[in-house]
């Protein structure tokens, strides 16, 4: 057993001897609980240890773990229709039980449902897709079809850009546009070629005079590379995987007109930020300006995988080419069912205001936790957050490893994951409480404590 496996029981124990001679884990290791039952914010492993998970599986349970309302329009959704390949034919079934009794469950429901969220301008339209990273792939699709005339007569702009430390998903084009970790591109061989622009972290030294920041990117756009030859930028408000780092909002509108002035589509990636994690329905409502595409996926399914870009649809003057990209099993029934039923939970239990404000009282929690703690004052740089995604930054990456391990030895223990070299992400589902706060910082002491 791996020196840094923490010691949960013996059906754990048993499990990972299983998994080790027939299961290819790209991403996971030992030292996490194999876990068997959830509800809300709380998992229980197969040992029967207790936890609260502060990752939401990355933010794909924004509204925790089995929610009922939406478990009951899966099973409802069961009884009518499971498999129909979305792209190919379409579908519409009429619910007589469960949480959407009475309503249309289809995918034009459910786009009619993100085209009224979206902060895009109108008109717009919704490509269907199954995971973040296809919808990633899709969106610089429909960018690269909104220049079809144009790359008739200039096929070099298929370029995209993005920003240092960023993530938009482990294959295609998602992986060619990220780069927050080297392990990523072991085994890409590089498709498109991608400009990167430095990522204008908030409260950073120095952007508050702009202008030198904002001659950095003009010199990168207006390159001999890249000048006239990049079809969109791919954005993160904040960025996730590449750190819990916040975008300073003012140079992103700086940034925005630049790439207007280019004809640049500007493409929000919502992927981890959508849904109210942010405090707001989507981080890009946090912005003066609209984007011209946002990319959906994780907490839209509530745990089923499904994606989506949501785009404006007069930069398509002759639509998206017939044919020129699909998939089998994007907006499946019980995704499109699951999905419907989330967004509906959302809105009724106000869950995006209770991220807010849950966000703004775990943040001060979180600093009083650390900055009380011999540990956490020496090795924590800052805390910061939107909503209930936040980041705990330490000076080095080891440290926050400890937190990680030691949080999850606790009785019941603390289910955290991290983000970049050296940050922990503290994102619990939006229906968390003050109440459950204030026991999971109990949980959090007492870890660090044992590190002191």
């Amino acid at each position: 057993m791996d020196e840094k496996t923490l010691h949960y029981g013996p059906k754990t124990d048993a499990y990972y001897e299983r998994l080790r001679k027939v299961f290819l884990w790209p991403t996971g290791d030992e030292s996490r609980p194999v876990l068997s039952f959830g509800k809300g914010a709380r998992v229980t492993d197969i040992d029967g240890n207790l936890f609260s998970d502060y990752s939401s599986q990355v933010g794909v349970i924004n509204t925790g773990q089995c929610p009922e309302k939406v478990i009951s329009a899966v099973i409802e959704q069961m009884k009518y229709l499971t498999g129909v390949l979305t792209n190919d034919w379409q579908w519409r079934c009429q619910h007589e039980n469960g949480y959407l009794a009475g309503q249309e469950v289809s995918p034009l429901r459910l786009a009619e449902e993100l085209v009224r969220m979206a902060p895009i301008p109108c008109p717009q339209m919704v490509f269907p897709e199954v995971s973040g990273a296809t919808s990633v792939d899709a969106s610089g699709y429909i960018a690269l079809a909104s220049f079809l005339k144009e790359l008739a007569r200039d096929p070099e702009r298929k370029k995209f850009a993005a920003f240092h430390g960023a993530f938009h998903g482990r294959h295609g084009l998602a992986k060619d546009i990220s780069s927050s970790k080297s392990i990523h591109k072991l085994l890409h061989v590089q498709g498109y070629d991608v400009a990167r622009l430095p990522f204008p972290v908030r409260g950073t030294p120095g952007l508050g005079i702009y202008h030198g920041y904002m001659d950095q990117v003009r010199a990168i756009l207006d390159s001999e590379d890249y000048k006239d030859r990049i079809a969109a930028l791919f954005v993160e408000v904040v960025q996730g995987e590449g750190g819990v780092n916040i975008a300073d909002f003012k140079a992103m509108s700086m940034i925005y007109r630049e790439a207007e002035l280019r004809g640049i589509r500007f493409i929000v990636d919502e992927i981890q930020t959508g849904f109210g994690r942010t405090g707001k329905m989507f981080a890009s409502d946090y912005l003066s300006f609209n984007p011209d595409a946002i990319i959906l996926s994780k907490a839209l399914g509530a745990g089923f995988p499904i994606g989506a870009v949501v785009t404006r649809t007069d930069i398509l003057p002759n639509g998206f080419p017939h044919g020129a990209h699909s998939g089998t099993l994007g907006w499946a029934p019980v995704s499109v069912a699951a999905a419907l039923a989330n967004i509906q939970m959302i809105m009724e239990e106000k869950l995006v205001e209770n991220a807010r404000l849950m966000g703004g009282y775990l943040l001060e929690r979180l600093k009083k936790v650390f900055w009380k703690n011999k540990f956490g004052r020496e090795t924590v740089e800052r805390i910061d957050g939107l909503g209930l995604m936040i980041g705990v930054h330490f000076y080095f990456g080891k440290f926050a490893e400890q937190v990680v391990r030691a949080a999850a030895a606790q009785k019941p223990g603390l289910i955290l994951i991290g983000a970049g070299i050296n940050t922990i992400r503290f994102m619990p589902p939006l229906t968390v409480t003050q109440a459950e706060i204030d026991a999971d910082m109990e949980v959090l002491k007492r870890a660090l404590d044992t590190l002191s």
